[in-house]
């Protein structure tokens, strides 16, 4: 057997049989892929847990769908979606991770990333993943297999994405978007304007789309680990955590049939970012997030390789080479950027759209032009929710409007109703005070976090609930 360290705690490959010599023995907590299966498009797992991992874990199989054959991939290579979901969650206590097999590159990767965790979480402890056969991509792939010469990337047709997309359209990289991500598999109205609209990008801009449907959020329990874990981290878990291992791991069977090499993921944070106090220990770039250069670069398979895009660009920078590409190329190109919208749509009210809408107005764009229907009522929508709380959720939200009040233009003359007002009242806010959760979530989860599991059990949906009515 192989064995790999997901952090540093570990970090020796080697027979498995000395495992009690490094510090690992049979009361060591573990998570074990039993079986993975293909059937055409679909790929299926069943897992099993000792009891301290059990809250995290839903007792469903963990799946992934793609619009495309599979079935004929190795094992190596099928198991890479699950793992890619599990293994945050199991060196956040400690545990052993074992697989029957995992493509060689992928188990070399878990151990990178596993460390980078660790660096970035104290909470994250470390852990083996053990394996039965890590073959090399060379010794398992099929005779038949397709040559990885063309390029994939992650897509929502959101700012980040659509800069990713113009630095490297002449690469024609095909659109992948992820069904169990901004749009959940029991949203189909919602995911079927989402495809939708990924349809219309791609018959844009000439290139192909493919579609990943999984119930990753929902086979792993996000409401738990957020309740246990959210007070030593920002943002939410899959978010901070998991998204880059989770996503690019989705991404590898499809990668592989499809002959995909590099896989483009556009960067949420950026080089200048500094991390917000609850994480203020980590000594890395940027910070500490679940996609970042330091996770997805590392992260490779059979052919293919995970590359973090627009690091080295703040958000805005990132709205200016849209804007270029708009003004030399395609002057109507919709940006979309709500998740709070039921037609996976801009609804024009919620933080995001009010601020993409401000951010394409200051490059010099009509946001109407792009998607966005914002007026005088939008933006007085804005202080008012600003000013109760409500819309600074995460520790580092307040630091994209303090970029704009550092960029905002004396006398600028923004192409939307209402901007004057809202630019003026801008200058003077103070976004420091106005940050955090409002004081109900943050008792519900405090009170979630200490509950003891068979009744959070009972109460976990009455959380989710109060959550997104919260939000």
């Amino acid at each position: 057997m192989l064995r790999t360290a997901a952090s540093a705690i570990l970090a020796t490959i080697g027979d498995a049989g000395d495992a009690t010599g490094s510090g690992r023995d049979s009361r060591t907590p573990v998570v074990e892929v039993d079986s993975v299966t293909a059937d055409g498009p679909r790929v299926e797992a069943t897992l099993s847990y000792s009891d301290e991992l059990r809250p995290f874990f839903d007792e469903s199989p963990f799946y992934v769908e793609y619009g495309v054959d599979v079935s004929d991939l190795p094992e190596s290579v099928l198991t890479i979606p699950v793992l890619a979901q599990v293994c945050p969650v199991a060196w956040t206590v400690g545990a052993d991770v074992r697989a029957p097999a995992v493509d060689r590159r992928f188990l070399d990767s878990l151990e990178t990333v596993g460390r980078t965790l660790s660096e970035m979480y104290s909470f994250v402890e470390g852990g083996r993943v053990v394996v039965e056969r890590a073959p090399e991509w060379a010794d398992a792939a099929p005779a038949d297999r397709r040559t990885a010469d063309d390029t994939g990337m992650l897509f929502t047709g959101g700012v980040d994405s659509l800069a990713t997309y113009v630095r490297h359209r002449e690469a024609e990289p095909t659109l992948i978007t992820v069904q169990g991500w901004v749009v959940g598999v029991d949203e189909p109205d919602r995911w079927r304007g989402m495809r939708d609209r990924t349809e219309s990008f791609a018959e844009r801009f000439g290139v192909d789309a493919r579609f990943v449907r999984s119930n990753m959020l929902e086979f792993l329990d996000t409401a738990m680990l957020d309740a246990r874990y959210r007070s030593r981290h920002d943002g939410a878990w899959y978010s901070a955590v998991g998204c880059g291992l989770g996503l690019l791991g989705l991404c590898a069977p499809l990668a592989v049939a499809e002959g995909l090499g590099e896989i483009y993921v556009a960067a949420s944070v950026w080089e200048g970012m500094e991390p917000p106090p609850v994480v203020d220990d980590w000594d890395g770039r940027a910070m500490p997030w679940g996609t970042h250069p330091d996770i997805d670069n590392e992260i490779a398979w059979a052919d293919s390789t995970g590359v973090h895009d627009l690091f080295e660009l703040e958000r805005q920078e990132r709205i200016e080479v849209v804007a270029d590409h708009v003004r030399s190329r395609d002057p109507d190109l919709p940006v979309y950027s709500c998740s709070a919208s039921e037609a996976a749509d801009n609804c024009g009210r919620c933080e995001k759209c009010v601020r993409t809408a401000l951010g394409l107005a200051l490059a010099g764009l009509d946001p109407g032009d792009h998607g966005f229907d914002v007026d005088r009522a939008s933006f007085e929508h804005a202080v008012e929710r600003f000013e109760a709380g409500a819309w600074l959720n995460d520790q580092h939200a307040p630091y994209h409007w303090q970029i704009f009040q550092e960029r905002i233009p004396e006398g600028a003359d923004l192409p939307v109703e209402g901007s004057d007002d809202f630019l003026a009242w801008l200058r003077r806010a103070d976004f420091e005070s106005m940050a955090g959760p409002p004081a109900r979530e943050r008792l519900v989860r405090t009170a979630a976090r200490h509950t003891p599991y068979p009744v959070y059990e009972r109460v976990a949906p009455l959380y989710g609930t109060v959550r997104e009515r919260l939000g």
